[in-house]
């Protein structure tokens, strides 16, 4: 199946993973590729896609960010292994043929983070608490997308921890790789606008943790999924 994007797919290079995507369903549902598999070469995704090989290696990096392929030195990129890797395989796996999107992966991550955070409230364990209080002095202080990006990751991974609940821990670092490289695109579409309301939905719910005030931190987690969901949208439209 041969897929030949429109001359200026390429110079978006932020959706260039994109293409490779489409192509990889393609061989999948044609039985071309299985679990594990070694991928085409990189000359070959050149001459299949029209892409050139920057293009090419960008698109595999991503990918591999997002869980959905593995690079091994010296051998090449490889589809994750399902049984190897479990539900971040599976997960995977569902992205990449387009069986679940963005979407749905905002409403798992919301539910799960409502429940960690209904459990926080109750607990108020103090060492996740100061990594949130810091996390928030970090999102305040950061005046590049890149260090947002990392304060914000670190705020939601505390939340997790101080809600003392191992399956929901184990569920969301499945998440993870796909979460970082949503969370990247996603602050990256932020205006001041923006911003500054989100930021103040993690001071709520971190309030809400420490003064056990549990209706203001569901309203906060409510507020905050639904920014990043309207960003979210503005990423997919840009992109």
């Amino acid at each position: 199946m041969k897929t030949k994007p429109p001359a200026d797919e390429e110079k978006n290079t932020a959706r260039t993973y994109d293409l490779v995507l489409e192509y990889l369903k393609g061989q999948i549902l044609e039985g071309k590729l299985t679990l594990g598999a070694k991928l085409p070469s990189e000359r070959s995704l050149m001459a299949e896609l029209g892409l050139s090989r920057n293009s090419v290696r960008e698109a595999l990096r991503q990918l591999e960010n997002m869980g959905f392929v593995r690079s091994v030195h010296g051998q090449g990129s490889f589809l994750v292994n399902e049984a190897g890797q479990g539900f971040s395989s599976i997960l995977s796996m569902m992205l990449l043929l387009r069986q679940s999107d963005r979407g749905e992966f905002l409403t798992l991550r919301e539910s799960l983070e409502a429940a960690a955070y209904e459990r926080a409230v109750r607990l108020a364990p103090p060492k996740p608490l100061l990594e949130m209080e810091q996390a928030v002095q970090a999102m305040e202080q950061a005046q590049e997308p890149g260090r947002l990006e990392q304060a914000e990751s670190r705020f939601h991974r505390s939340l997790i921890e101080a809600g003392q609940n191992q399956l929901i821990a184990v569920i969301m670092e499945a998440l993870s790789s796909q979460g970082d490289l949503y969370r990247r695109e996603t602050l990256a579409q932020l205006d001041e606008a923006t911003r500054a309301p989100l930021l103040d939905t993690h001071r709520r719910i971190l309030k809400a943790i420490q003064t056990n005030d549990t209706s203001l931190g569901r309203a906060a987690l409510a507020e905050h999924f639904r920014l990043i969901q309207t960003a979210d949208a503005a990423s997919c439209t840009d992109g």
